[in-house]
């Protein structure tokens, strides 16, 4: 494969298969209208499938570094495919309630294993001047999930397909996946990771910061993931209407994807860490003064301009934040995309979990804006972050594992 398209599918095909496996965790709310026609299936449900997609994804992340000490990267992305294809065909053959929670819960864990790898492949075969851009179309797999979910119960009700054939059709979009995977070439078929053992440089002062970086990721997942579920209903509470809150979310999930891979693209032309921490910083404190317009705004213009401010520009943060931490801890590279991960991971289980406790014995008007506070502490966790590359010697440019635009030999199991 020539250099410009191999580069091409480094950067796209691994954010395609982190969306789909995502879109399996609101793939059952999207759908709801149509499986309560087969059986019960209530609102509460949806949240239970949800969130045991995520703590599956947040438990099994703490497993993926040892996993990849065993199994390549790519291996671990193909096998997270796999593992979701096969739980697709079994539930549109064999549909029901606890049969849809032990899929979410499947996928969540093969969601877990497979997104470090993802970033892990970014970090390590990508050339240096395109990881951020490649960071960035991997965050958008989030909403580029959710857009994919929705396009399926578009597909149910516009044409009439039964839900189950959606499951069906999700089955072969993972098998195809697979196979796309094919086409980055030899520099994605990386043999397993190699434990590195302490050295002299190593202090408590790295492990500090990596804890500091997930704590970030914690809170600020924690603030925006409750974006995508409440959204409609917190701007109905503001005074829009259902269809226009729904035309902003389906809006907002754009903007937030195109927002994800600019910011991505403005990274590479400037690689220091403290500018991408920054540029976090920017994002969480527009995201949080977004919430609060969302929790005291007026009418459906002000609400609406709220709405789009904390999606399109409170959400661009994940890519930035991920591209520190490969940047700020190259010899820890394994360590410092889990926990990370795991962080943004139980963000996105808590986070609505507790805002759906707030609107229903507060009011969403409490609710945003103490998702707005959550929001400025993990600013002000990355502040500290920022802090810390200023009183030491952490590098203007991290390098892990290639210096150059060449994938890194390491990648190449005839190397090994």
């Amino acid at each position: 494969m020539a250099a410009a398209p191999r580069t091409a599918a480094l950067i796209v095909l691994p954010g395609l298969a982190s969306a789909v496996i995502g879109m399996v965790g609101p793939l059952p709310g999207a759908l709801v209208f149509a499986i309560r026609e087969d059986f019960a299936f209530t609102a509460s449900d949806v949240g239970f499938s949800f969130a045991g997609f995520y703590l599956a994804s947040a438990l099994v992340a703490q497993l993926a570094g040892r996993l990849m000490t065993r199994w390549g990267q790519l291996a671990l992305i193909r096998l997270g495919l796999a593992l979701c294809a096969v739980v697709a065909v079994t539930v549109a053959l064999w549909s029901g309630r606890w049969q849809l929670f032990a899929a979410a819960g499947i996928c969540g864990a093969a969601n877990g294993f497979s997104t470090p790898a993802v970033n892990l492949l970014i970090a390590r075969v990508v050339p240096s001047h395109r990881r951020g851009l490649a960071f960035g179309v991997r965050m958008s797999a989030v909403p580029g999930g959710a857009s994919l979910a929705a396009l399926a119960a578009y597909l149910v009700v516009g044409d009439g397909h039964d839900w189950q054939m959606v499951y069906a059709g999700y089955s072969a979009l993972c098998l195809a996946t697979i196979a796309a995977l094919g086409w980055i070439g030899r520099s994605a078929r990386s043999a397993p990771e190699t434990p590195q053992p302490p050295r002299v440089g190593d202090s408590a002062g790295e492990a500090r910061g990596l804890r500091l970086l997930a704590t970030a990721g914690l809170l600020a997942a924690s603030g925006g993931a409750v974006l995508p579920p409440f959204l409609v209903e917190g701007m109905v509470h503001g005074g829009a209407t259902a269809g226009a809150a729904a035309v902003f979310l389906a809006v907002g999930s754009w903007l937030g994807m195109g927002t994800r891979i600019v910011v991505g693209m403005v990274s590479d032309r400037l690689p220091r860490p403290k500018l991408h921490l920054a540029g976090v910083v920017i994002s969480l404190v527009t995201g949080s003064l977004g919430m609060v317009g969302l929790a005291l705004g007026q009418g459906p213009l002000m609400v609406g301009a709220a709405a789009v401010v904390t999606f399109g520009l409170g959400w661009a943060w994940p890519g930035l934040l991920h591209y520190a931490a490969i940047q700020m801890y190259p010899r820890h590279l394994l360590r410092a995309t889990t926990r990370l991960q795991s962080g943004t991971f139980l963000g996105g289980l808590l986070g609505p979990a507790v805002f759906g406790l707030a609107v229903t014995h507060l009011s969403f008007t409490w609710a945003w804006l103490g998702a707005a506070v959550v929001t400025a502490f993990a600013a002000a966790a990355v502040c500290s972050v920022v802090r810390r590359i200023e009183a030491t010697s952490v590098p203007d440019l991290g390098s892990p594992g290639q210096t150059s635009d060449a994938p890194s030999p390491q990648s190449d199991p005839r190397h090994h």
